[in-house]
């Protein structure tokens, strides 16, 4: 991410994304890590720390996140105070081997860029988590976006401004191609390029397990299906 996306991710998901939400995902979460309060867990791409924040309501009051972002660092720290903070890129943590319980990542995070760069993302978590630690990552529903390949829309929002999202989905190569635009009420246009790689499955299992992480539990349990939302998959390092 370049400042001008994260000042737009930060500008729209906080008025797209209510702090109800980041407290489901992290009730969710905190149940399949099954982690007790007080042992140490990451919030690995914490963004401008709203999943910190929910953290810190159940029951964790001093939860690390990492982004490489000093911009949404600066405002997790407002968002969260008892967090702690280290600017990084997750795949180079500068954290001692297996300093960690349990790790999070929201919103396909890891999956920011190549294959390559996701296995060393998922490599470096498996090495700051403890034997038996695990990782609870959640990713879009690759099947439901193959049903809508192009997608647009815009929309005018109360004290920000226009905002317009263009998105095409590569079946091939599994990876969303993404444009935000935000143009804001004094006129400024902010606009940025970004692509994420999704993950069935077999292939999510597979990438895992040449980190050192094994896939122990996915949800929904059932098969996966076009109206499927969502992945949340919880995975634990080998021994």
């Amino acid at each position: 991410m370049d400042p001008v996306a994260d000042r737009i991710f930060l500008e729209t998901t906080r008025r797209y994304a209510p702090p109800r939400l980041a407290r489901d995902d992290v009730a969710i979460a905190l149940h399949l890590a099954q982690v007790e309060p007080g042992k140490p867990i990451a919030d690995l791409g914490c963004g401008f720390g709203r999943h910190l924040a929910a953290f810190i309501e159940q029951g964790h009051p001093h939860p690390l996140g990492v982004d490489r972002s000093a911009l949404l660092l600066d405002e997790a720290q407002a968002q969260a105070r008892t967090a702690r903070l280290v600017r990084a890129d997750l795949r180079a943590l500068p954290l001692h081997a297996g300093s960690i319980a349990a790790a999070f990542c929201f919103y396909s995070s890891m999956f920011l860029g190549s294959e390559a760069d996701a296995h060393g993302a998922l490599r470096e978590a498996a090495r700051i988590l403890r034997p038996g630690g695990t990782l609870v990552l959640t990713t879009d529903n690759p099947l439901r976006l193959a049903v809508r390949p192009r997608a647009r829309y815009e929309e005018d929002v109360a004290g920000l401004g226009h905002v317009a999202e263009e998105s095409t989905w590569d079946a091939a190569t599994n990876v969303d191609r993404v444009t935000k635009t935000l143009t804001t009420a004094g006129g400024e246009s902010l606009s940025a390029t970004f692509s994420i790689r999704y993950y069935a499955p077999p292939h999510l299992s597979a990438l895992a397990l040449a980190a050192g992480l094994v896939l122990r539990r996915l949800q929904p349990d059932a098969p996966l299906t076009e109206e499927t939302p969502q992945l949340i998959a919880l995975l634990e390092k080998v021994p």
